[in-house]
């Protein structure tokens, strides 16, 4: 008996940790359900047998609440929701994992794997070269391959005191693999020297040397019609001021514009510097798609920011805005965090520190991608997704419907755990209703 309420006291601890990560509780709210859990479950079998009455186990919780000036739930709630959370972990234990996929899983889940998105690259290695120095840098990334003509370009802006394209050199890869240049402008010398009010100016010069560059080089390789701006955190900020002033700011006019984890000024500094940066967004053209998506973890900056800027964006038809939650999730001894780091993904091939020196003309290509940590089903089945498809949508293919249809399940699906558990699903929201 006493190992049987062990492994249930465990399932219902996991159970009440997954429904506060998913639902984005306060924390307090956890550690109470820890606490009414332990109670029911630290003195079970002296509690429950028939002496002890119902009204000594509310004795003892009121108690203990006047003790501990708990203030949540009242001892009937507290008991109600541990038992609630005790059903749940049953209905788990009966093993969710077996739980089938339906067949549009099953092709989502081969469509997005590992080794899709291996069989997706066309180009092996990837050419770099570099424009400017210090904070108006700007690092270009192209297929080596030759008599490339008309390849769409991407405007890839970081986020703060992400000059090292290293975080993101795993998307990069992909990107370039499959036949993108991508252009990354450092924007900020090391440090916090560089004044956020300063970034989108530097961004800017950066990107257009950039350009001028691969004017003169390689006159064909990129049409400029074919752009898709990508902003994570500040650098969405960024993204939203060139999707307004391109023309003003000498820069080509995107086609699709992806906001990852957004954030603005005020989210890194103070005083009168903090001021933000985020264009108006009510000005952007309504046929411009624009795809917000952040980690539901990421409640400081990704969430309150990205619902924000999705009520500007109200007079985009529903066609052409999408808004979606990505969740964290555990599976056994295993876990993936969607806070505001999660859209990251590293590739030490791409490990640029210094702003200011010289960088390989050179990265060569590889099978696979680079392990690690940040690199888990929110990037296949959540950012990369979101990103190839739009790309392949700017570099001329059909328009990425499933990406902006509502409780699409394309939007939802995350994937599967390597004990075949279905990952949480993705979480979309619409402000504008």
């Amino acid at each position: 008996m006493i190992e049987i309420m062990d492994t249930l006291k465990k399932q219902v601890d996991k159970n009440a940790r997954l429904v506060a990560q998913q639902r984005e509780l306060d924390p307090r709210v956890l550690e109470a359900w820890y606490a009414e859990i332990e109670w029911v479950f630290s003195g079970v079998l002296k509690r429950y047998v028939a002496i002890a009455s119902r009204q000594r186990r509310f004795d003892e919780c009121l108690a203990k609440e006047n003790k501990q000036r708990v203030t949540f739930m009242s001892c009937h709630w507290r008991a109600a929701v541990t038992f609630l959370l005790m059903a749940v972990a049953l209905i788990t234990a009966i093993d969710l994992a077996a739980t089938p996929l339906s067949p549009a899983e099953q092709s989502l889940l081969k469509q997005y794997s590992p080794a899709a998105w291996e069989a997706r690259r066309r180009f092996l290695d990837i050419a770099v070269d570099s424009v400017g120095v210090g904070e108006t840098r700007a690092y270009v990334f192209r297929p080596e391959a030759r008599s490339l003509t008309g390849l769409p370009l991407v405007l890839f802006m970081h986020g703060w005191q992400g000059t090292n394209p290293k975080n993101f050199g795993s998307l990069i890869d992909l990107l370039v693999r499959i036949g993108a240049v991508v252009i990354y402008p450092v924007y900020q010398a090391e440090g916090e020297k560089t004044s956020p009010q300063k970034i989108t100016a530097n961004a800017a010069l950066g990107v257009r040397a950039a350009i001028d560059l691969l004017r003169q080089s390689q006159p064909d390789l990129i049409d400029e019609r074919k752009t898709l701006y990508w902003g994570f955190s500040i650098g969405a900020a960024i993204a939203t001021q060139f999707a307004t002033r391109y023309a003003e700011l000498g820069l080509p006019a995107p086609q699709a514009m992806i906001l990852v984890a957004p954030g603005d000024a005020y989210h890194v500094v103070r005083g009168s510097e903090s001021a933000p940066i985020v264009a108006r967004l009510e000005s952007i053209p309504h046929t411009l798609p624009i795809f917000l998506v952040s980690g539901a973890a990421d409640t400081t900056i990704g969430v309150p920011t990205a619902r924000a800027w999705a009520t500007r964006l109200c007079h985009l038809p529903r066609s052409h805005r999408n808004l979606l939650w990505l969740p964290s999730h555990t599976d056994a001894e295993q876990q993936i965090s969607s806070a505001h780091g999660s859209p990251g993904a590293p590739d030490s091939r791409f490990d640029f520190p210094d702003v200011e020196a010289m960088v390989p003309q050179r990265i060569l290509g590889r099978d696979g991608f680079e392990a690690s940590d940040s690199l888990n089903l929110l990037d296949f089945y959540g950012y990369w997704r979101i990103t190839i498809e739009m790309f392949d949508y700017v570099a001329g293919g059909a328009y990425p419907t499933a990406l902006f249809t509502p409780k699409a399940a394309a939007n939802r699906f995350l994937g599967v755990w390597p004990s075949g558990k279905p990952y949480a699903p993705a979480i979309e929201e619409d402000v504008c209703q």
